[in-house]
């Protein structure tokens, strides 16, 4: 990008279909114009092929030459179809996004060729304003109207004269040097050990898969206090107690229960900072026996719930008693254990009519964990970005100072309890490991948990919280598109499934299939992972909120058409829609 603004003649080639984007191109460009950066404005029609004295900025998605010089390039990582781009396997799809891709000129390696896509059209003169500070990138990709940078990256080298690729050549490198164990490894920060104890306990079938109103909900409440008590964190309930109580009505008898958030305090130092306060939270119930919304196969079986979410709960706990056993941070923090989230965030929606110890607005922001046990090899994903501008660069900086990869998801913000937060302007993210086959169902079990993914689940965390407990500015709220991504949790009652897993990180359009459920009508429309849902029974499929709320219109026994994309190929089947 640094090649194009610092090169003397640029030429900008706009669509030749007039549009409003092509105009407001014309009139942004001024902007760009020095005398000592000339750019010469054409449109893809008036010239027959690129010059080759002189940097080149395509514009526009219907570019002609975008075709030519912006395909799929396997060397550099980057898949180039009509609904998007993906570079190093990230999806950045052109619906909602502005895309600024680079390469050298082919005819003169010290000049550069760039095309820039924008979307909406909002977004071209934050664009315009913003793209000079991005110099030493090759891509970027920004979200929405301001637009905020979600991405961005420089190609891996492949030209180079002094690179020579030797795989697949057979030829052996020419000095092996023998592995050599560290002079000394730092002890982790968090042991998988202690984090899978918690789980096992949470988890075991003693606590009835903590469902609504149950005994074992109410036994696996008195663990979490208990473990905040012994970090002689300050108790942050009612009268004085680590309880929040409140009553709903629900559960198989639908009848009135009680029941309890688990709320510790680590009081602030800073006399600036510490009457606001910072919160990381988890839910700590589960579907019980199956209740609500378990698969219509699977009512009446133990559910136990140890990757949702009783791994989020035990992350929870230890970074708890970590930053107790520290100095105390200079902004409070407030650890809460919910209630109630999988019947509609009942828990978290309670705290923020009932806040404690001070009012929402003394709510600084919110680090959420909801079902991180199965990590793997994948990075920490993080849901709900577009809620503060700084998310982003937050968790880029906490993955350059700890080496865990993270994953920013701008939207998804109806995902767990931070959205009870970011409905009433706070805001809130979720961190995640992935949702899975066993999410939901009687396998959900202790033995299935990454004890190592948790640690690094629990590491990225206390970096956030830290973050939070101690930066004096406040988080800016950037999108209300986070506030209104879906209804509010229990709006509704989805009673069917098609078997398909989505894909979290993937923003649209469409949904993005991550597997499907053996035997599910998904498996049997023959649809695999990395196909894209676009329609259901003809509706547009938008994101992961649109598709439940098309389930919610349908009953086990209907029959649907299903239409996806694969490799940008079309496909289409009919299915029997199954009991959720």
């Amino acid at each position: 990008i640094g090649q194009i603004f610092g090169a003397s003649e640029v030429l900008a080639v706009l669509p030749s279909e007039p549009s409003a984007e092509t105009e407001a191109w014309r009139s942004a460009l001024g902007a760009w114009q020095s005398p000592a950066n000339r750019i010469t404005i054409v449109t893809d029609r008036e010239i027959r092929k690129l010059p080759a004295d002189r940097s080149v900025w395509l514009l526009g998605r219907q570019n002609r030459f975008a075709a030519k010089y912006f395909g799929s390039d396997p060397a550099l990582g980057l898949d180039v179809s009509s609904s998007g781009v993906r570079i190093a396997g990230s999806e950045l799809p052109f619906a909602g996004h502005s895309h600024v891709l680079t390469h050298r000129h082919p005819d003169d390696p010290k000049l550069a060729i760039g095309w820039i896509t924008v979307d909406p059209a909002a977004a071209l003169q934050g664009l315009v304003r913003k793209l000079p500070h991005y110099g030493k990138y090759s891509w970027l990709a920004f979200a929405g109207d301001e637009p905020a940078n979600v991405a961005k990256g420089e190609w891996p080298t492949s030209d180079s004269p002094l690179l020579v690729n030797l795989q697949g050549k057979g030829l052996p490198a020419a000095i092996v040097l023998p592995k050599r164990a560290p002079l000394a490894e730092p002890p982790a920060a968090y042991s998988a050990e202690q984090l899978r104890q918690h789980v096992d306990f949470l988890a075991a079938p003693e606590r009835e898969g903590r469902g609504f109103g149950s005994a074992g909900l109410d036994a696996a409440g008195e663990y979490i206090k208990e473990q905040f008590a012994a970090a002689k964190l300050q108790p942050g309930g009612d009268k004085g107690s680590y309880f929040q109580t409140f009553t709903a009505k629900g559960g198989v008898d639908n009848s009135e229960h009680q029941l309890r958030n688990v709320i510790a305090i680590l009081p602030g130092s800073d006399p600036k900072l510490k009457a606001e306060v910072a919160l990381l939270t988890a839910h700590y119930d589960h579907l019980g026996f199956g209740w609500p919304g378990a698969r219509a196969d699977a009512v009446g079986k133990l559910h136990p719930g140890a990757d949702d979410n009783a791994s989020g709960v035990a992350v929870l706990i230890e970074i708890a008693k970590q930053l107790a056993a520290r100095p105390a941070p200079p902004r409070t923090i407030v650890f809460i254990a919910f209630s109630g989230e999988e019947a509609g965030l009942l828990g978290s929606r309670y705290y923020v009519s009932h806040p404690l110890p001070v009012p929402v607005s003394g709510i600084f922001g919110v680090i959420n964990m909801d079902t991180v046990g199965r990590l793997g090899d994948q990075p920490v994903s993080v849901i709900a970005t577009e809620s503060a501008r700084e998310w982003p660069f937050v968790f880029r900086g906490i993955t350059a100072v700890t080496g865990v990869p993270t994953r920013n998801i701008p939207g998804a913000a109806e995902s767990s309890d931070q959205k009870a937060f970011i409905d009433a302007g706070v805001p809130g993210v979720q961190i995640f490991s992935g949702a899975g086959l066993d999410y939901h169902r009687p396998t959900d079990t202790p033995d299935k948990i990454d004890g190592a993914g948790m640690v690094k689940v629990a590491t990225v965390a206390t970096e956030a919280i830290d973050y939070l407990a101690s930066t004096e500015k406040r988080l800016s709220v950037s999108s209300p598109s986070a506030r209104t991504a879906a209804p509010p949790a229990g709006s509704g009652s989805r009673r069917v499934s098609v078997g398909a897993i989505p894909d979290f990180a993937f923003q649209g359009p469409g949904l993005r299939i991550d597997g499907v459920v053996p035997g599910s009508p998904a498996e049997k429309a023959g649809m695999q992972t990395g196909d894209i849902l676009t329609h259901l029974n003809g509706s547009e499929v938008k994101g992961l909120g649109g598709f439940n709320e098309l389930l919610k219109k349908l009953a086990p026994g209907d029959e649907v058409e299903l239409r996806w994309t694969r490799a940008g190929a079309e496909k289409k089947a009919t299915v029997t829609v199954v009991a959720r």
